[in-house]
């Protein structure tokens, strides 16, 4: 495909997919993959959202989507010199043609960071997901981080959704599917309105287990930082204790959705404080 040249938006044929987004030239493709970002984000950093440009030395988007490829990585860094971005999101177009949000992270990269995505022996850890640093997560959970996070997070993921809404509806989508990589997420995402396409039964189990007597409240026993006595009492605590292998499984089989414009009323974790 001939790139960058003659082409006017006009020209823009209807687009289903991110392979078709991924083939127009990056001066038409980077602005629609920037509509995922909040618009709050561009008037803070002053960022044009449809230029994408910003003050020299400063704030700035990197979009990475391969042509002949169904997925796309938008980042938003704040300075140039910033070891993580502001905000990263993963987005992919599964076989079937749905729109899936594979990962998502908004930090303040002006907090302390806790090097829980690197162990000790300087092996990247998929951020605990694969190995584990226990010494940094400890330290991450006593300053109120959940499994996962490098930095405090912005409290912007009903904004990412909202962006992620009208994407979705750019590429006349009216579904669109999150993994929620740990327990956390999977209640954060409930409480912006997402259902389970598959493991609310296991969500269910989780709360049951976790009531007195039950079989993870008892394995609060101590025996680690993660495991202490009051975790099963909140979001937070339930997810490391989780983190931490309570299940005698690894986490996974989830898969939630949200249908565009329409909330879901799920709750698994009644009354649940973060």
């Amino acid at each position: 495909m001939r790139r960058g040249i003659g082409i006017h938006p006009t020209e823009v044929p209807r687009l289903t997919s991110l392979l078709q987004l991924n083939e127009l030239p990056a001066s038409l493709r980077d602005p629609l993959y920037a509509r995922l970002i909040p618009p709050l984000l561009f008037t803070e950093l002053g960022l044009n959202p449809v230029t994408l440009d910003g003050p020299q030395d400063g704030a700035s988007i990197r979009i990475v989507a391969p042509e002949g490829k169904p997925w796309a990585r938008v980042e938003l860094w704040r300075h140039r010199d910033d070891r993580d971005p502001l905000f990263l999101l993963d987005v992919e177009m599964t076989l079937f043609g749905v729109l899936e949000l594979t990962f998502v992270q908004i930090c303040d990269p002006a907090s302390e960071r806790f090097a829980i995505d690197w162990d000790a022996e300087g092996r990247d850890t998929l951020f605990g997901t694969a190995t584990r640093n226990l010494l940094e997560e400890d330290r991450a959970m006593a300053a109120g981080l959940a499994p996962g996070q490098v930095r405090q997070g912005r409290r912007l993921l009903g904004k990412v959704l909202e962006a992620v809404e009208e994407f979705s509806r750019l590429l006349g989508k009216d579904v669109y599917l999150i993994e929620p990589l740990f327990y956390h997420s999977a209640i954060v995402y409930e409480r912006h309105g997402l259902g389970y396409l598959l493991g609310r039964e296991k969500m269910e189990e989780i709360h049951k287990e976790f009531q007195p007597g039950g079989r993870f409240d008892r394995r609060l026993d101590g025996s680690t930082p993660f495991r202490m006595r009051e975790a099963g009492r909140t979001v937070r605590g339930r997810s490391w204790a989780i983190h931490d292998g309570i299940l005698g499984e690894p986490w996974g089989g989830i898969k939630m959705y949200r249908v565009v414009g329409r909330k879901a009323e799920v709750d698994t974790f009644p009354g649940g404080a973060y």
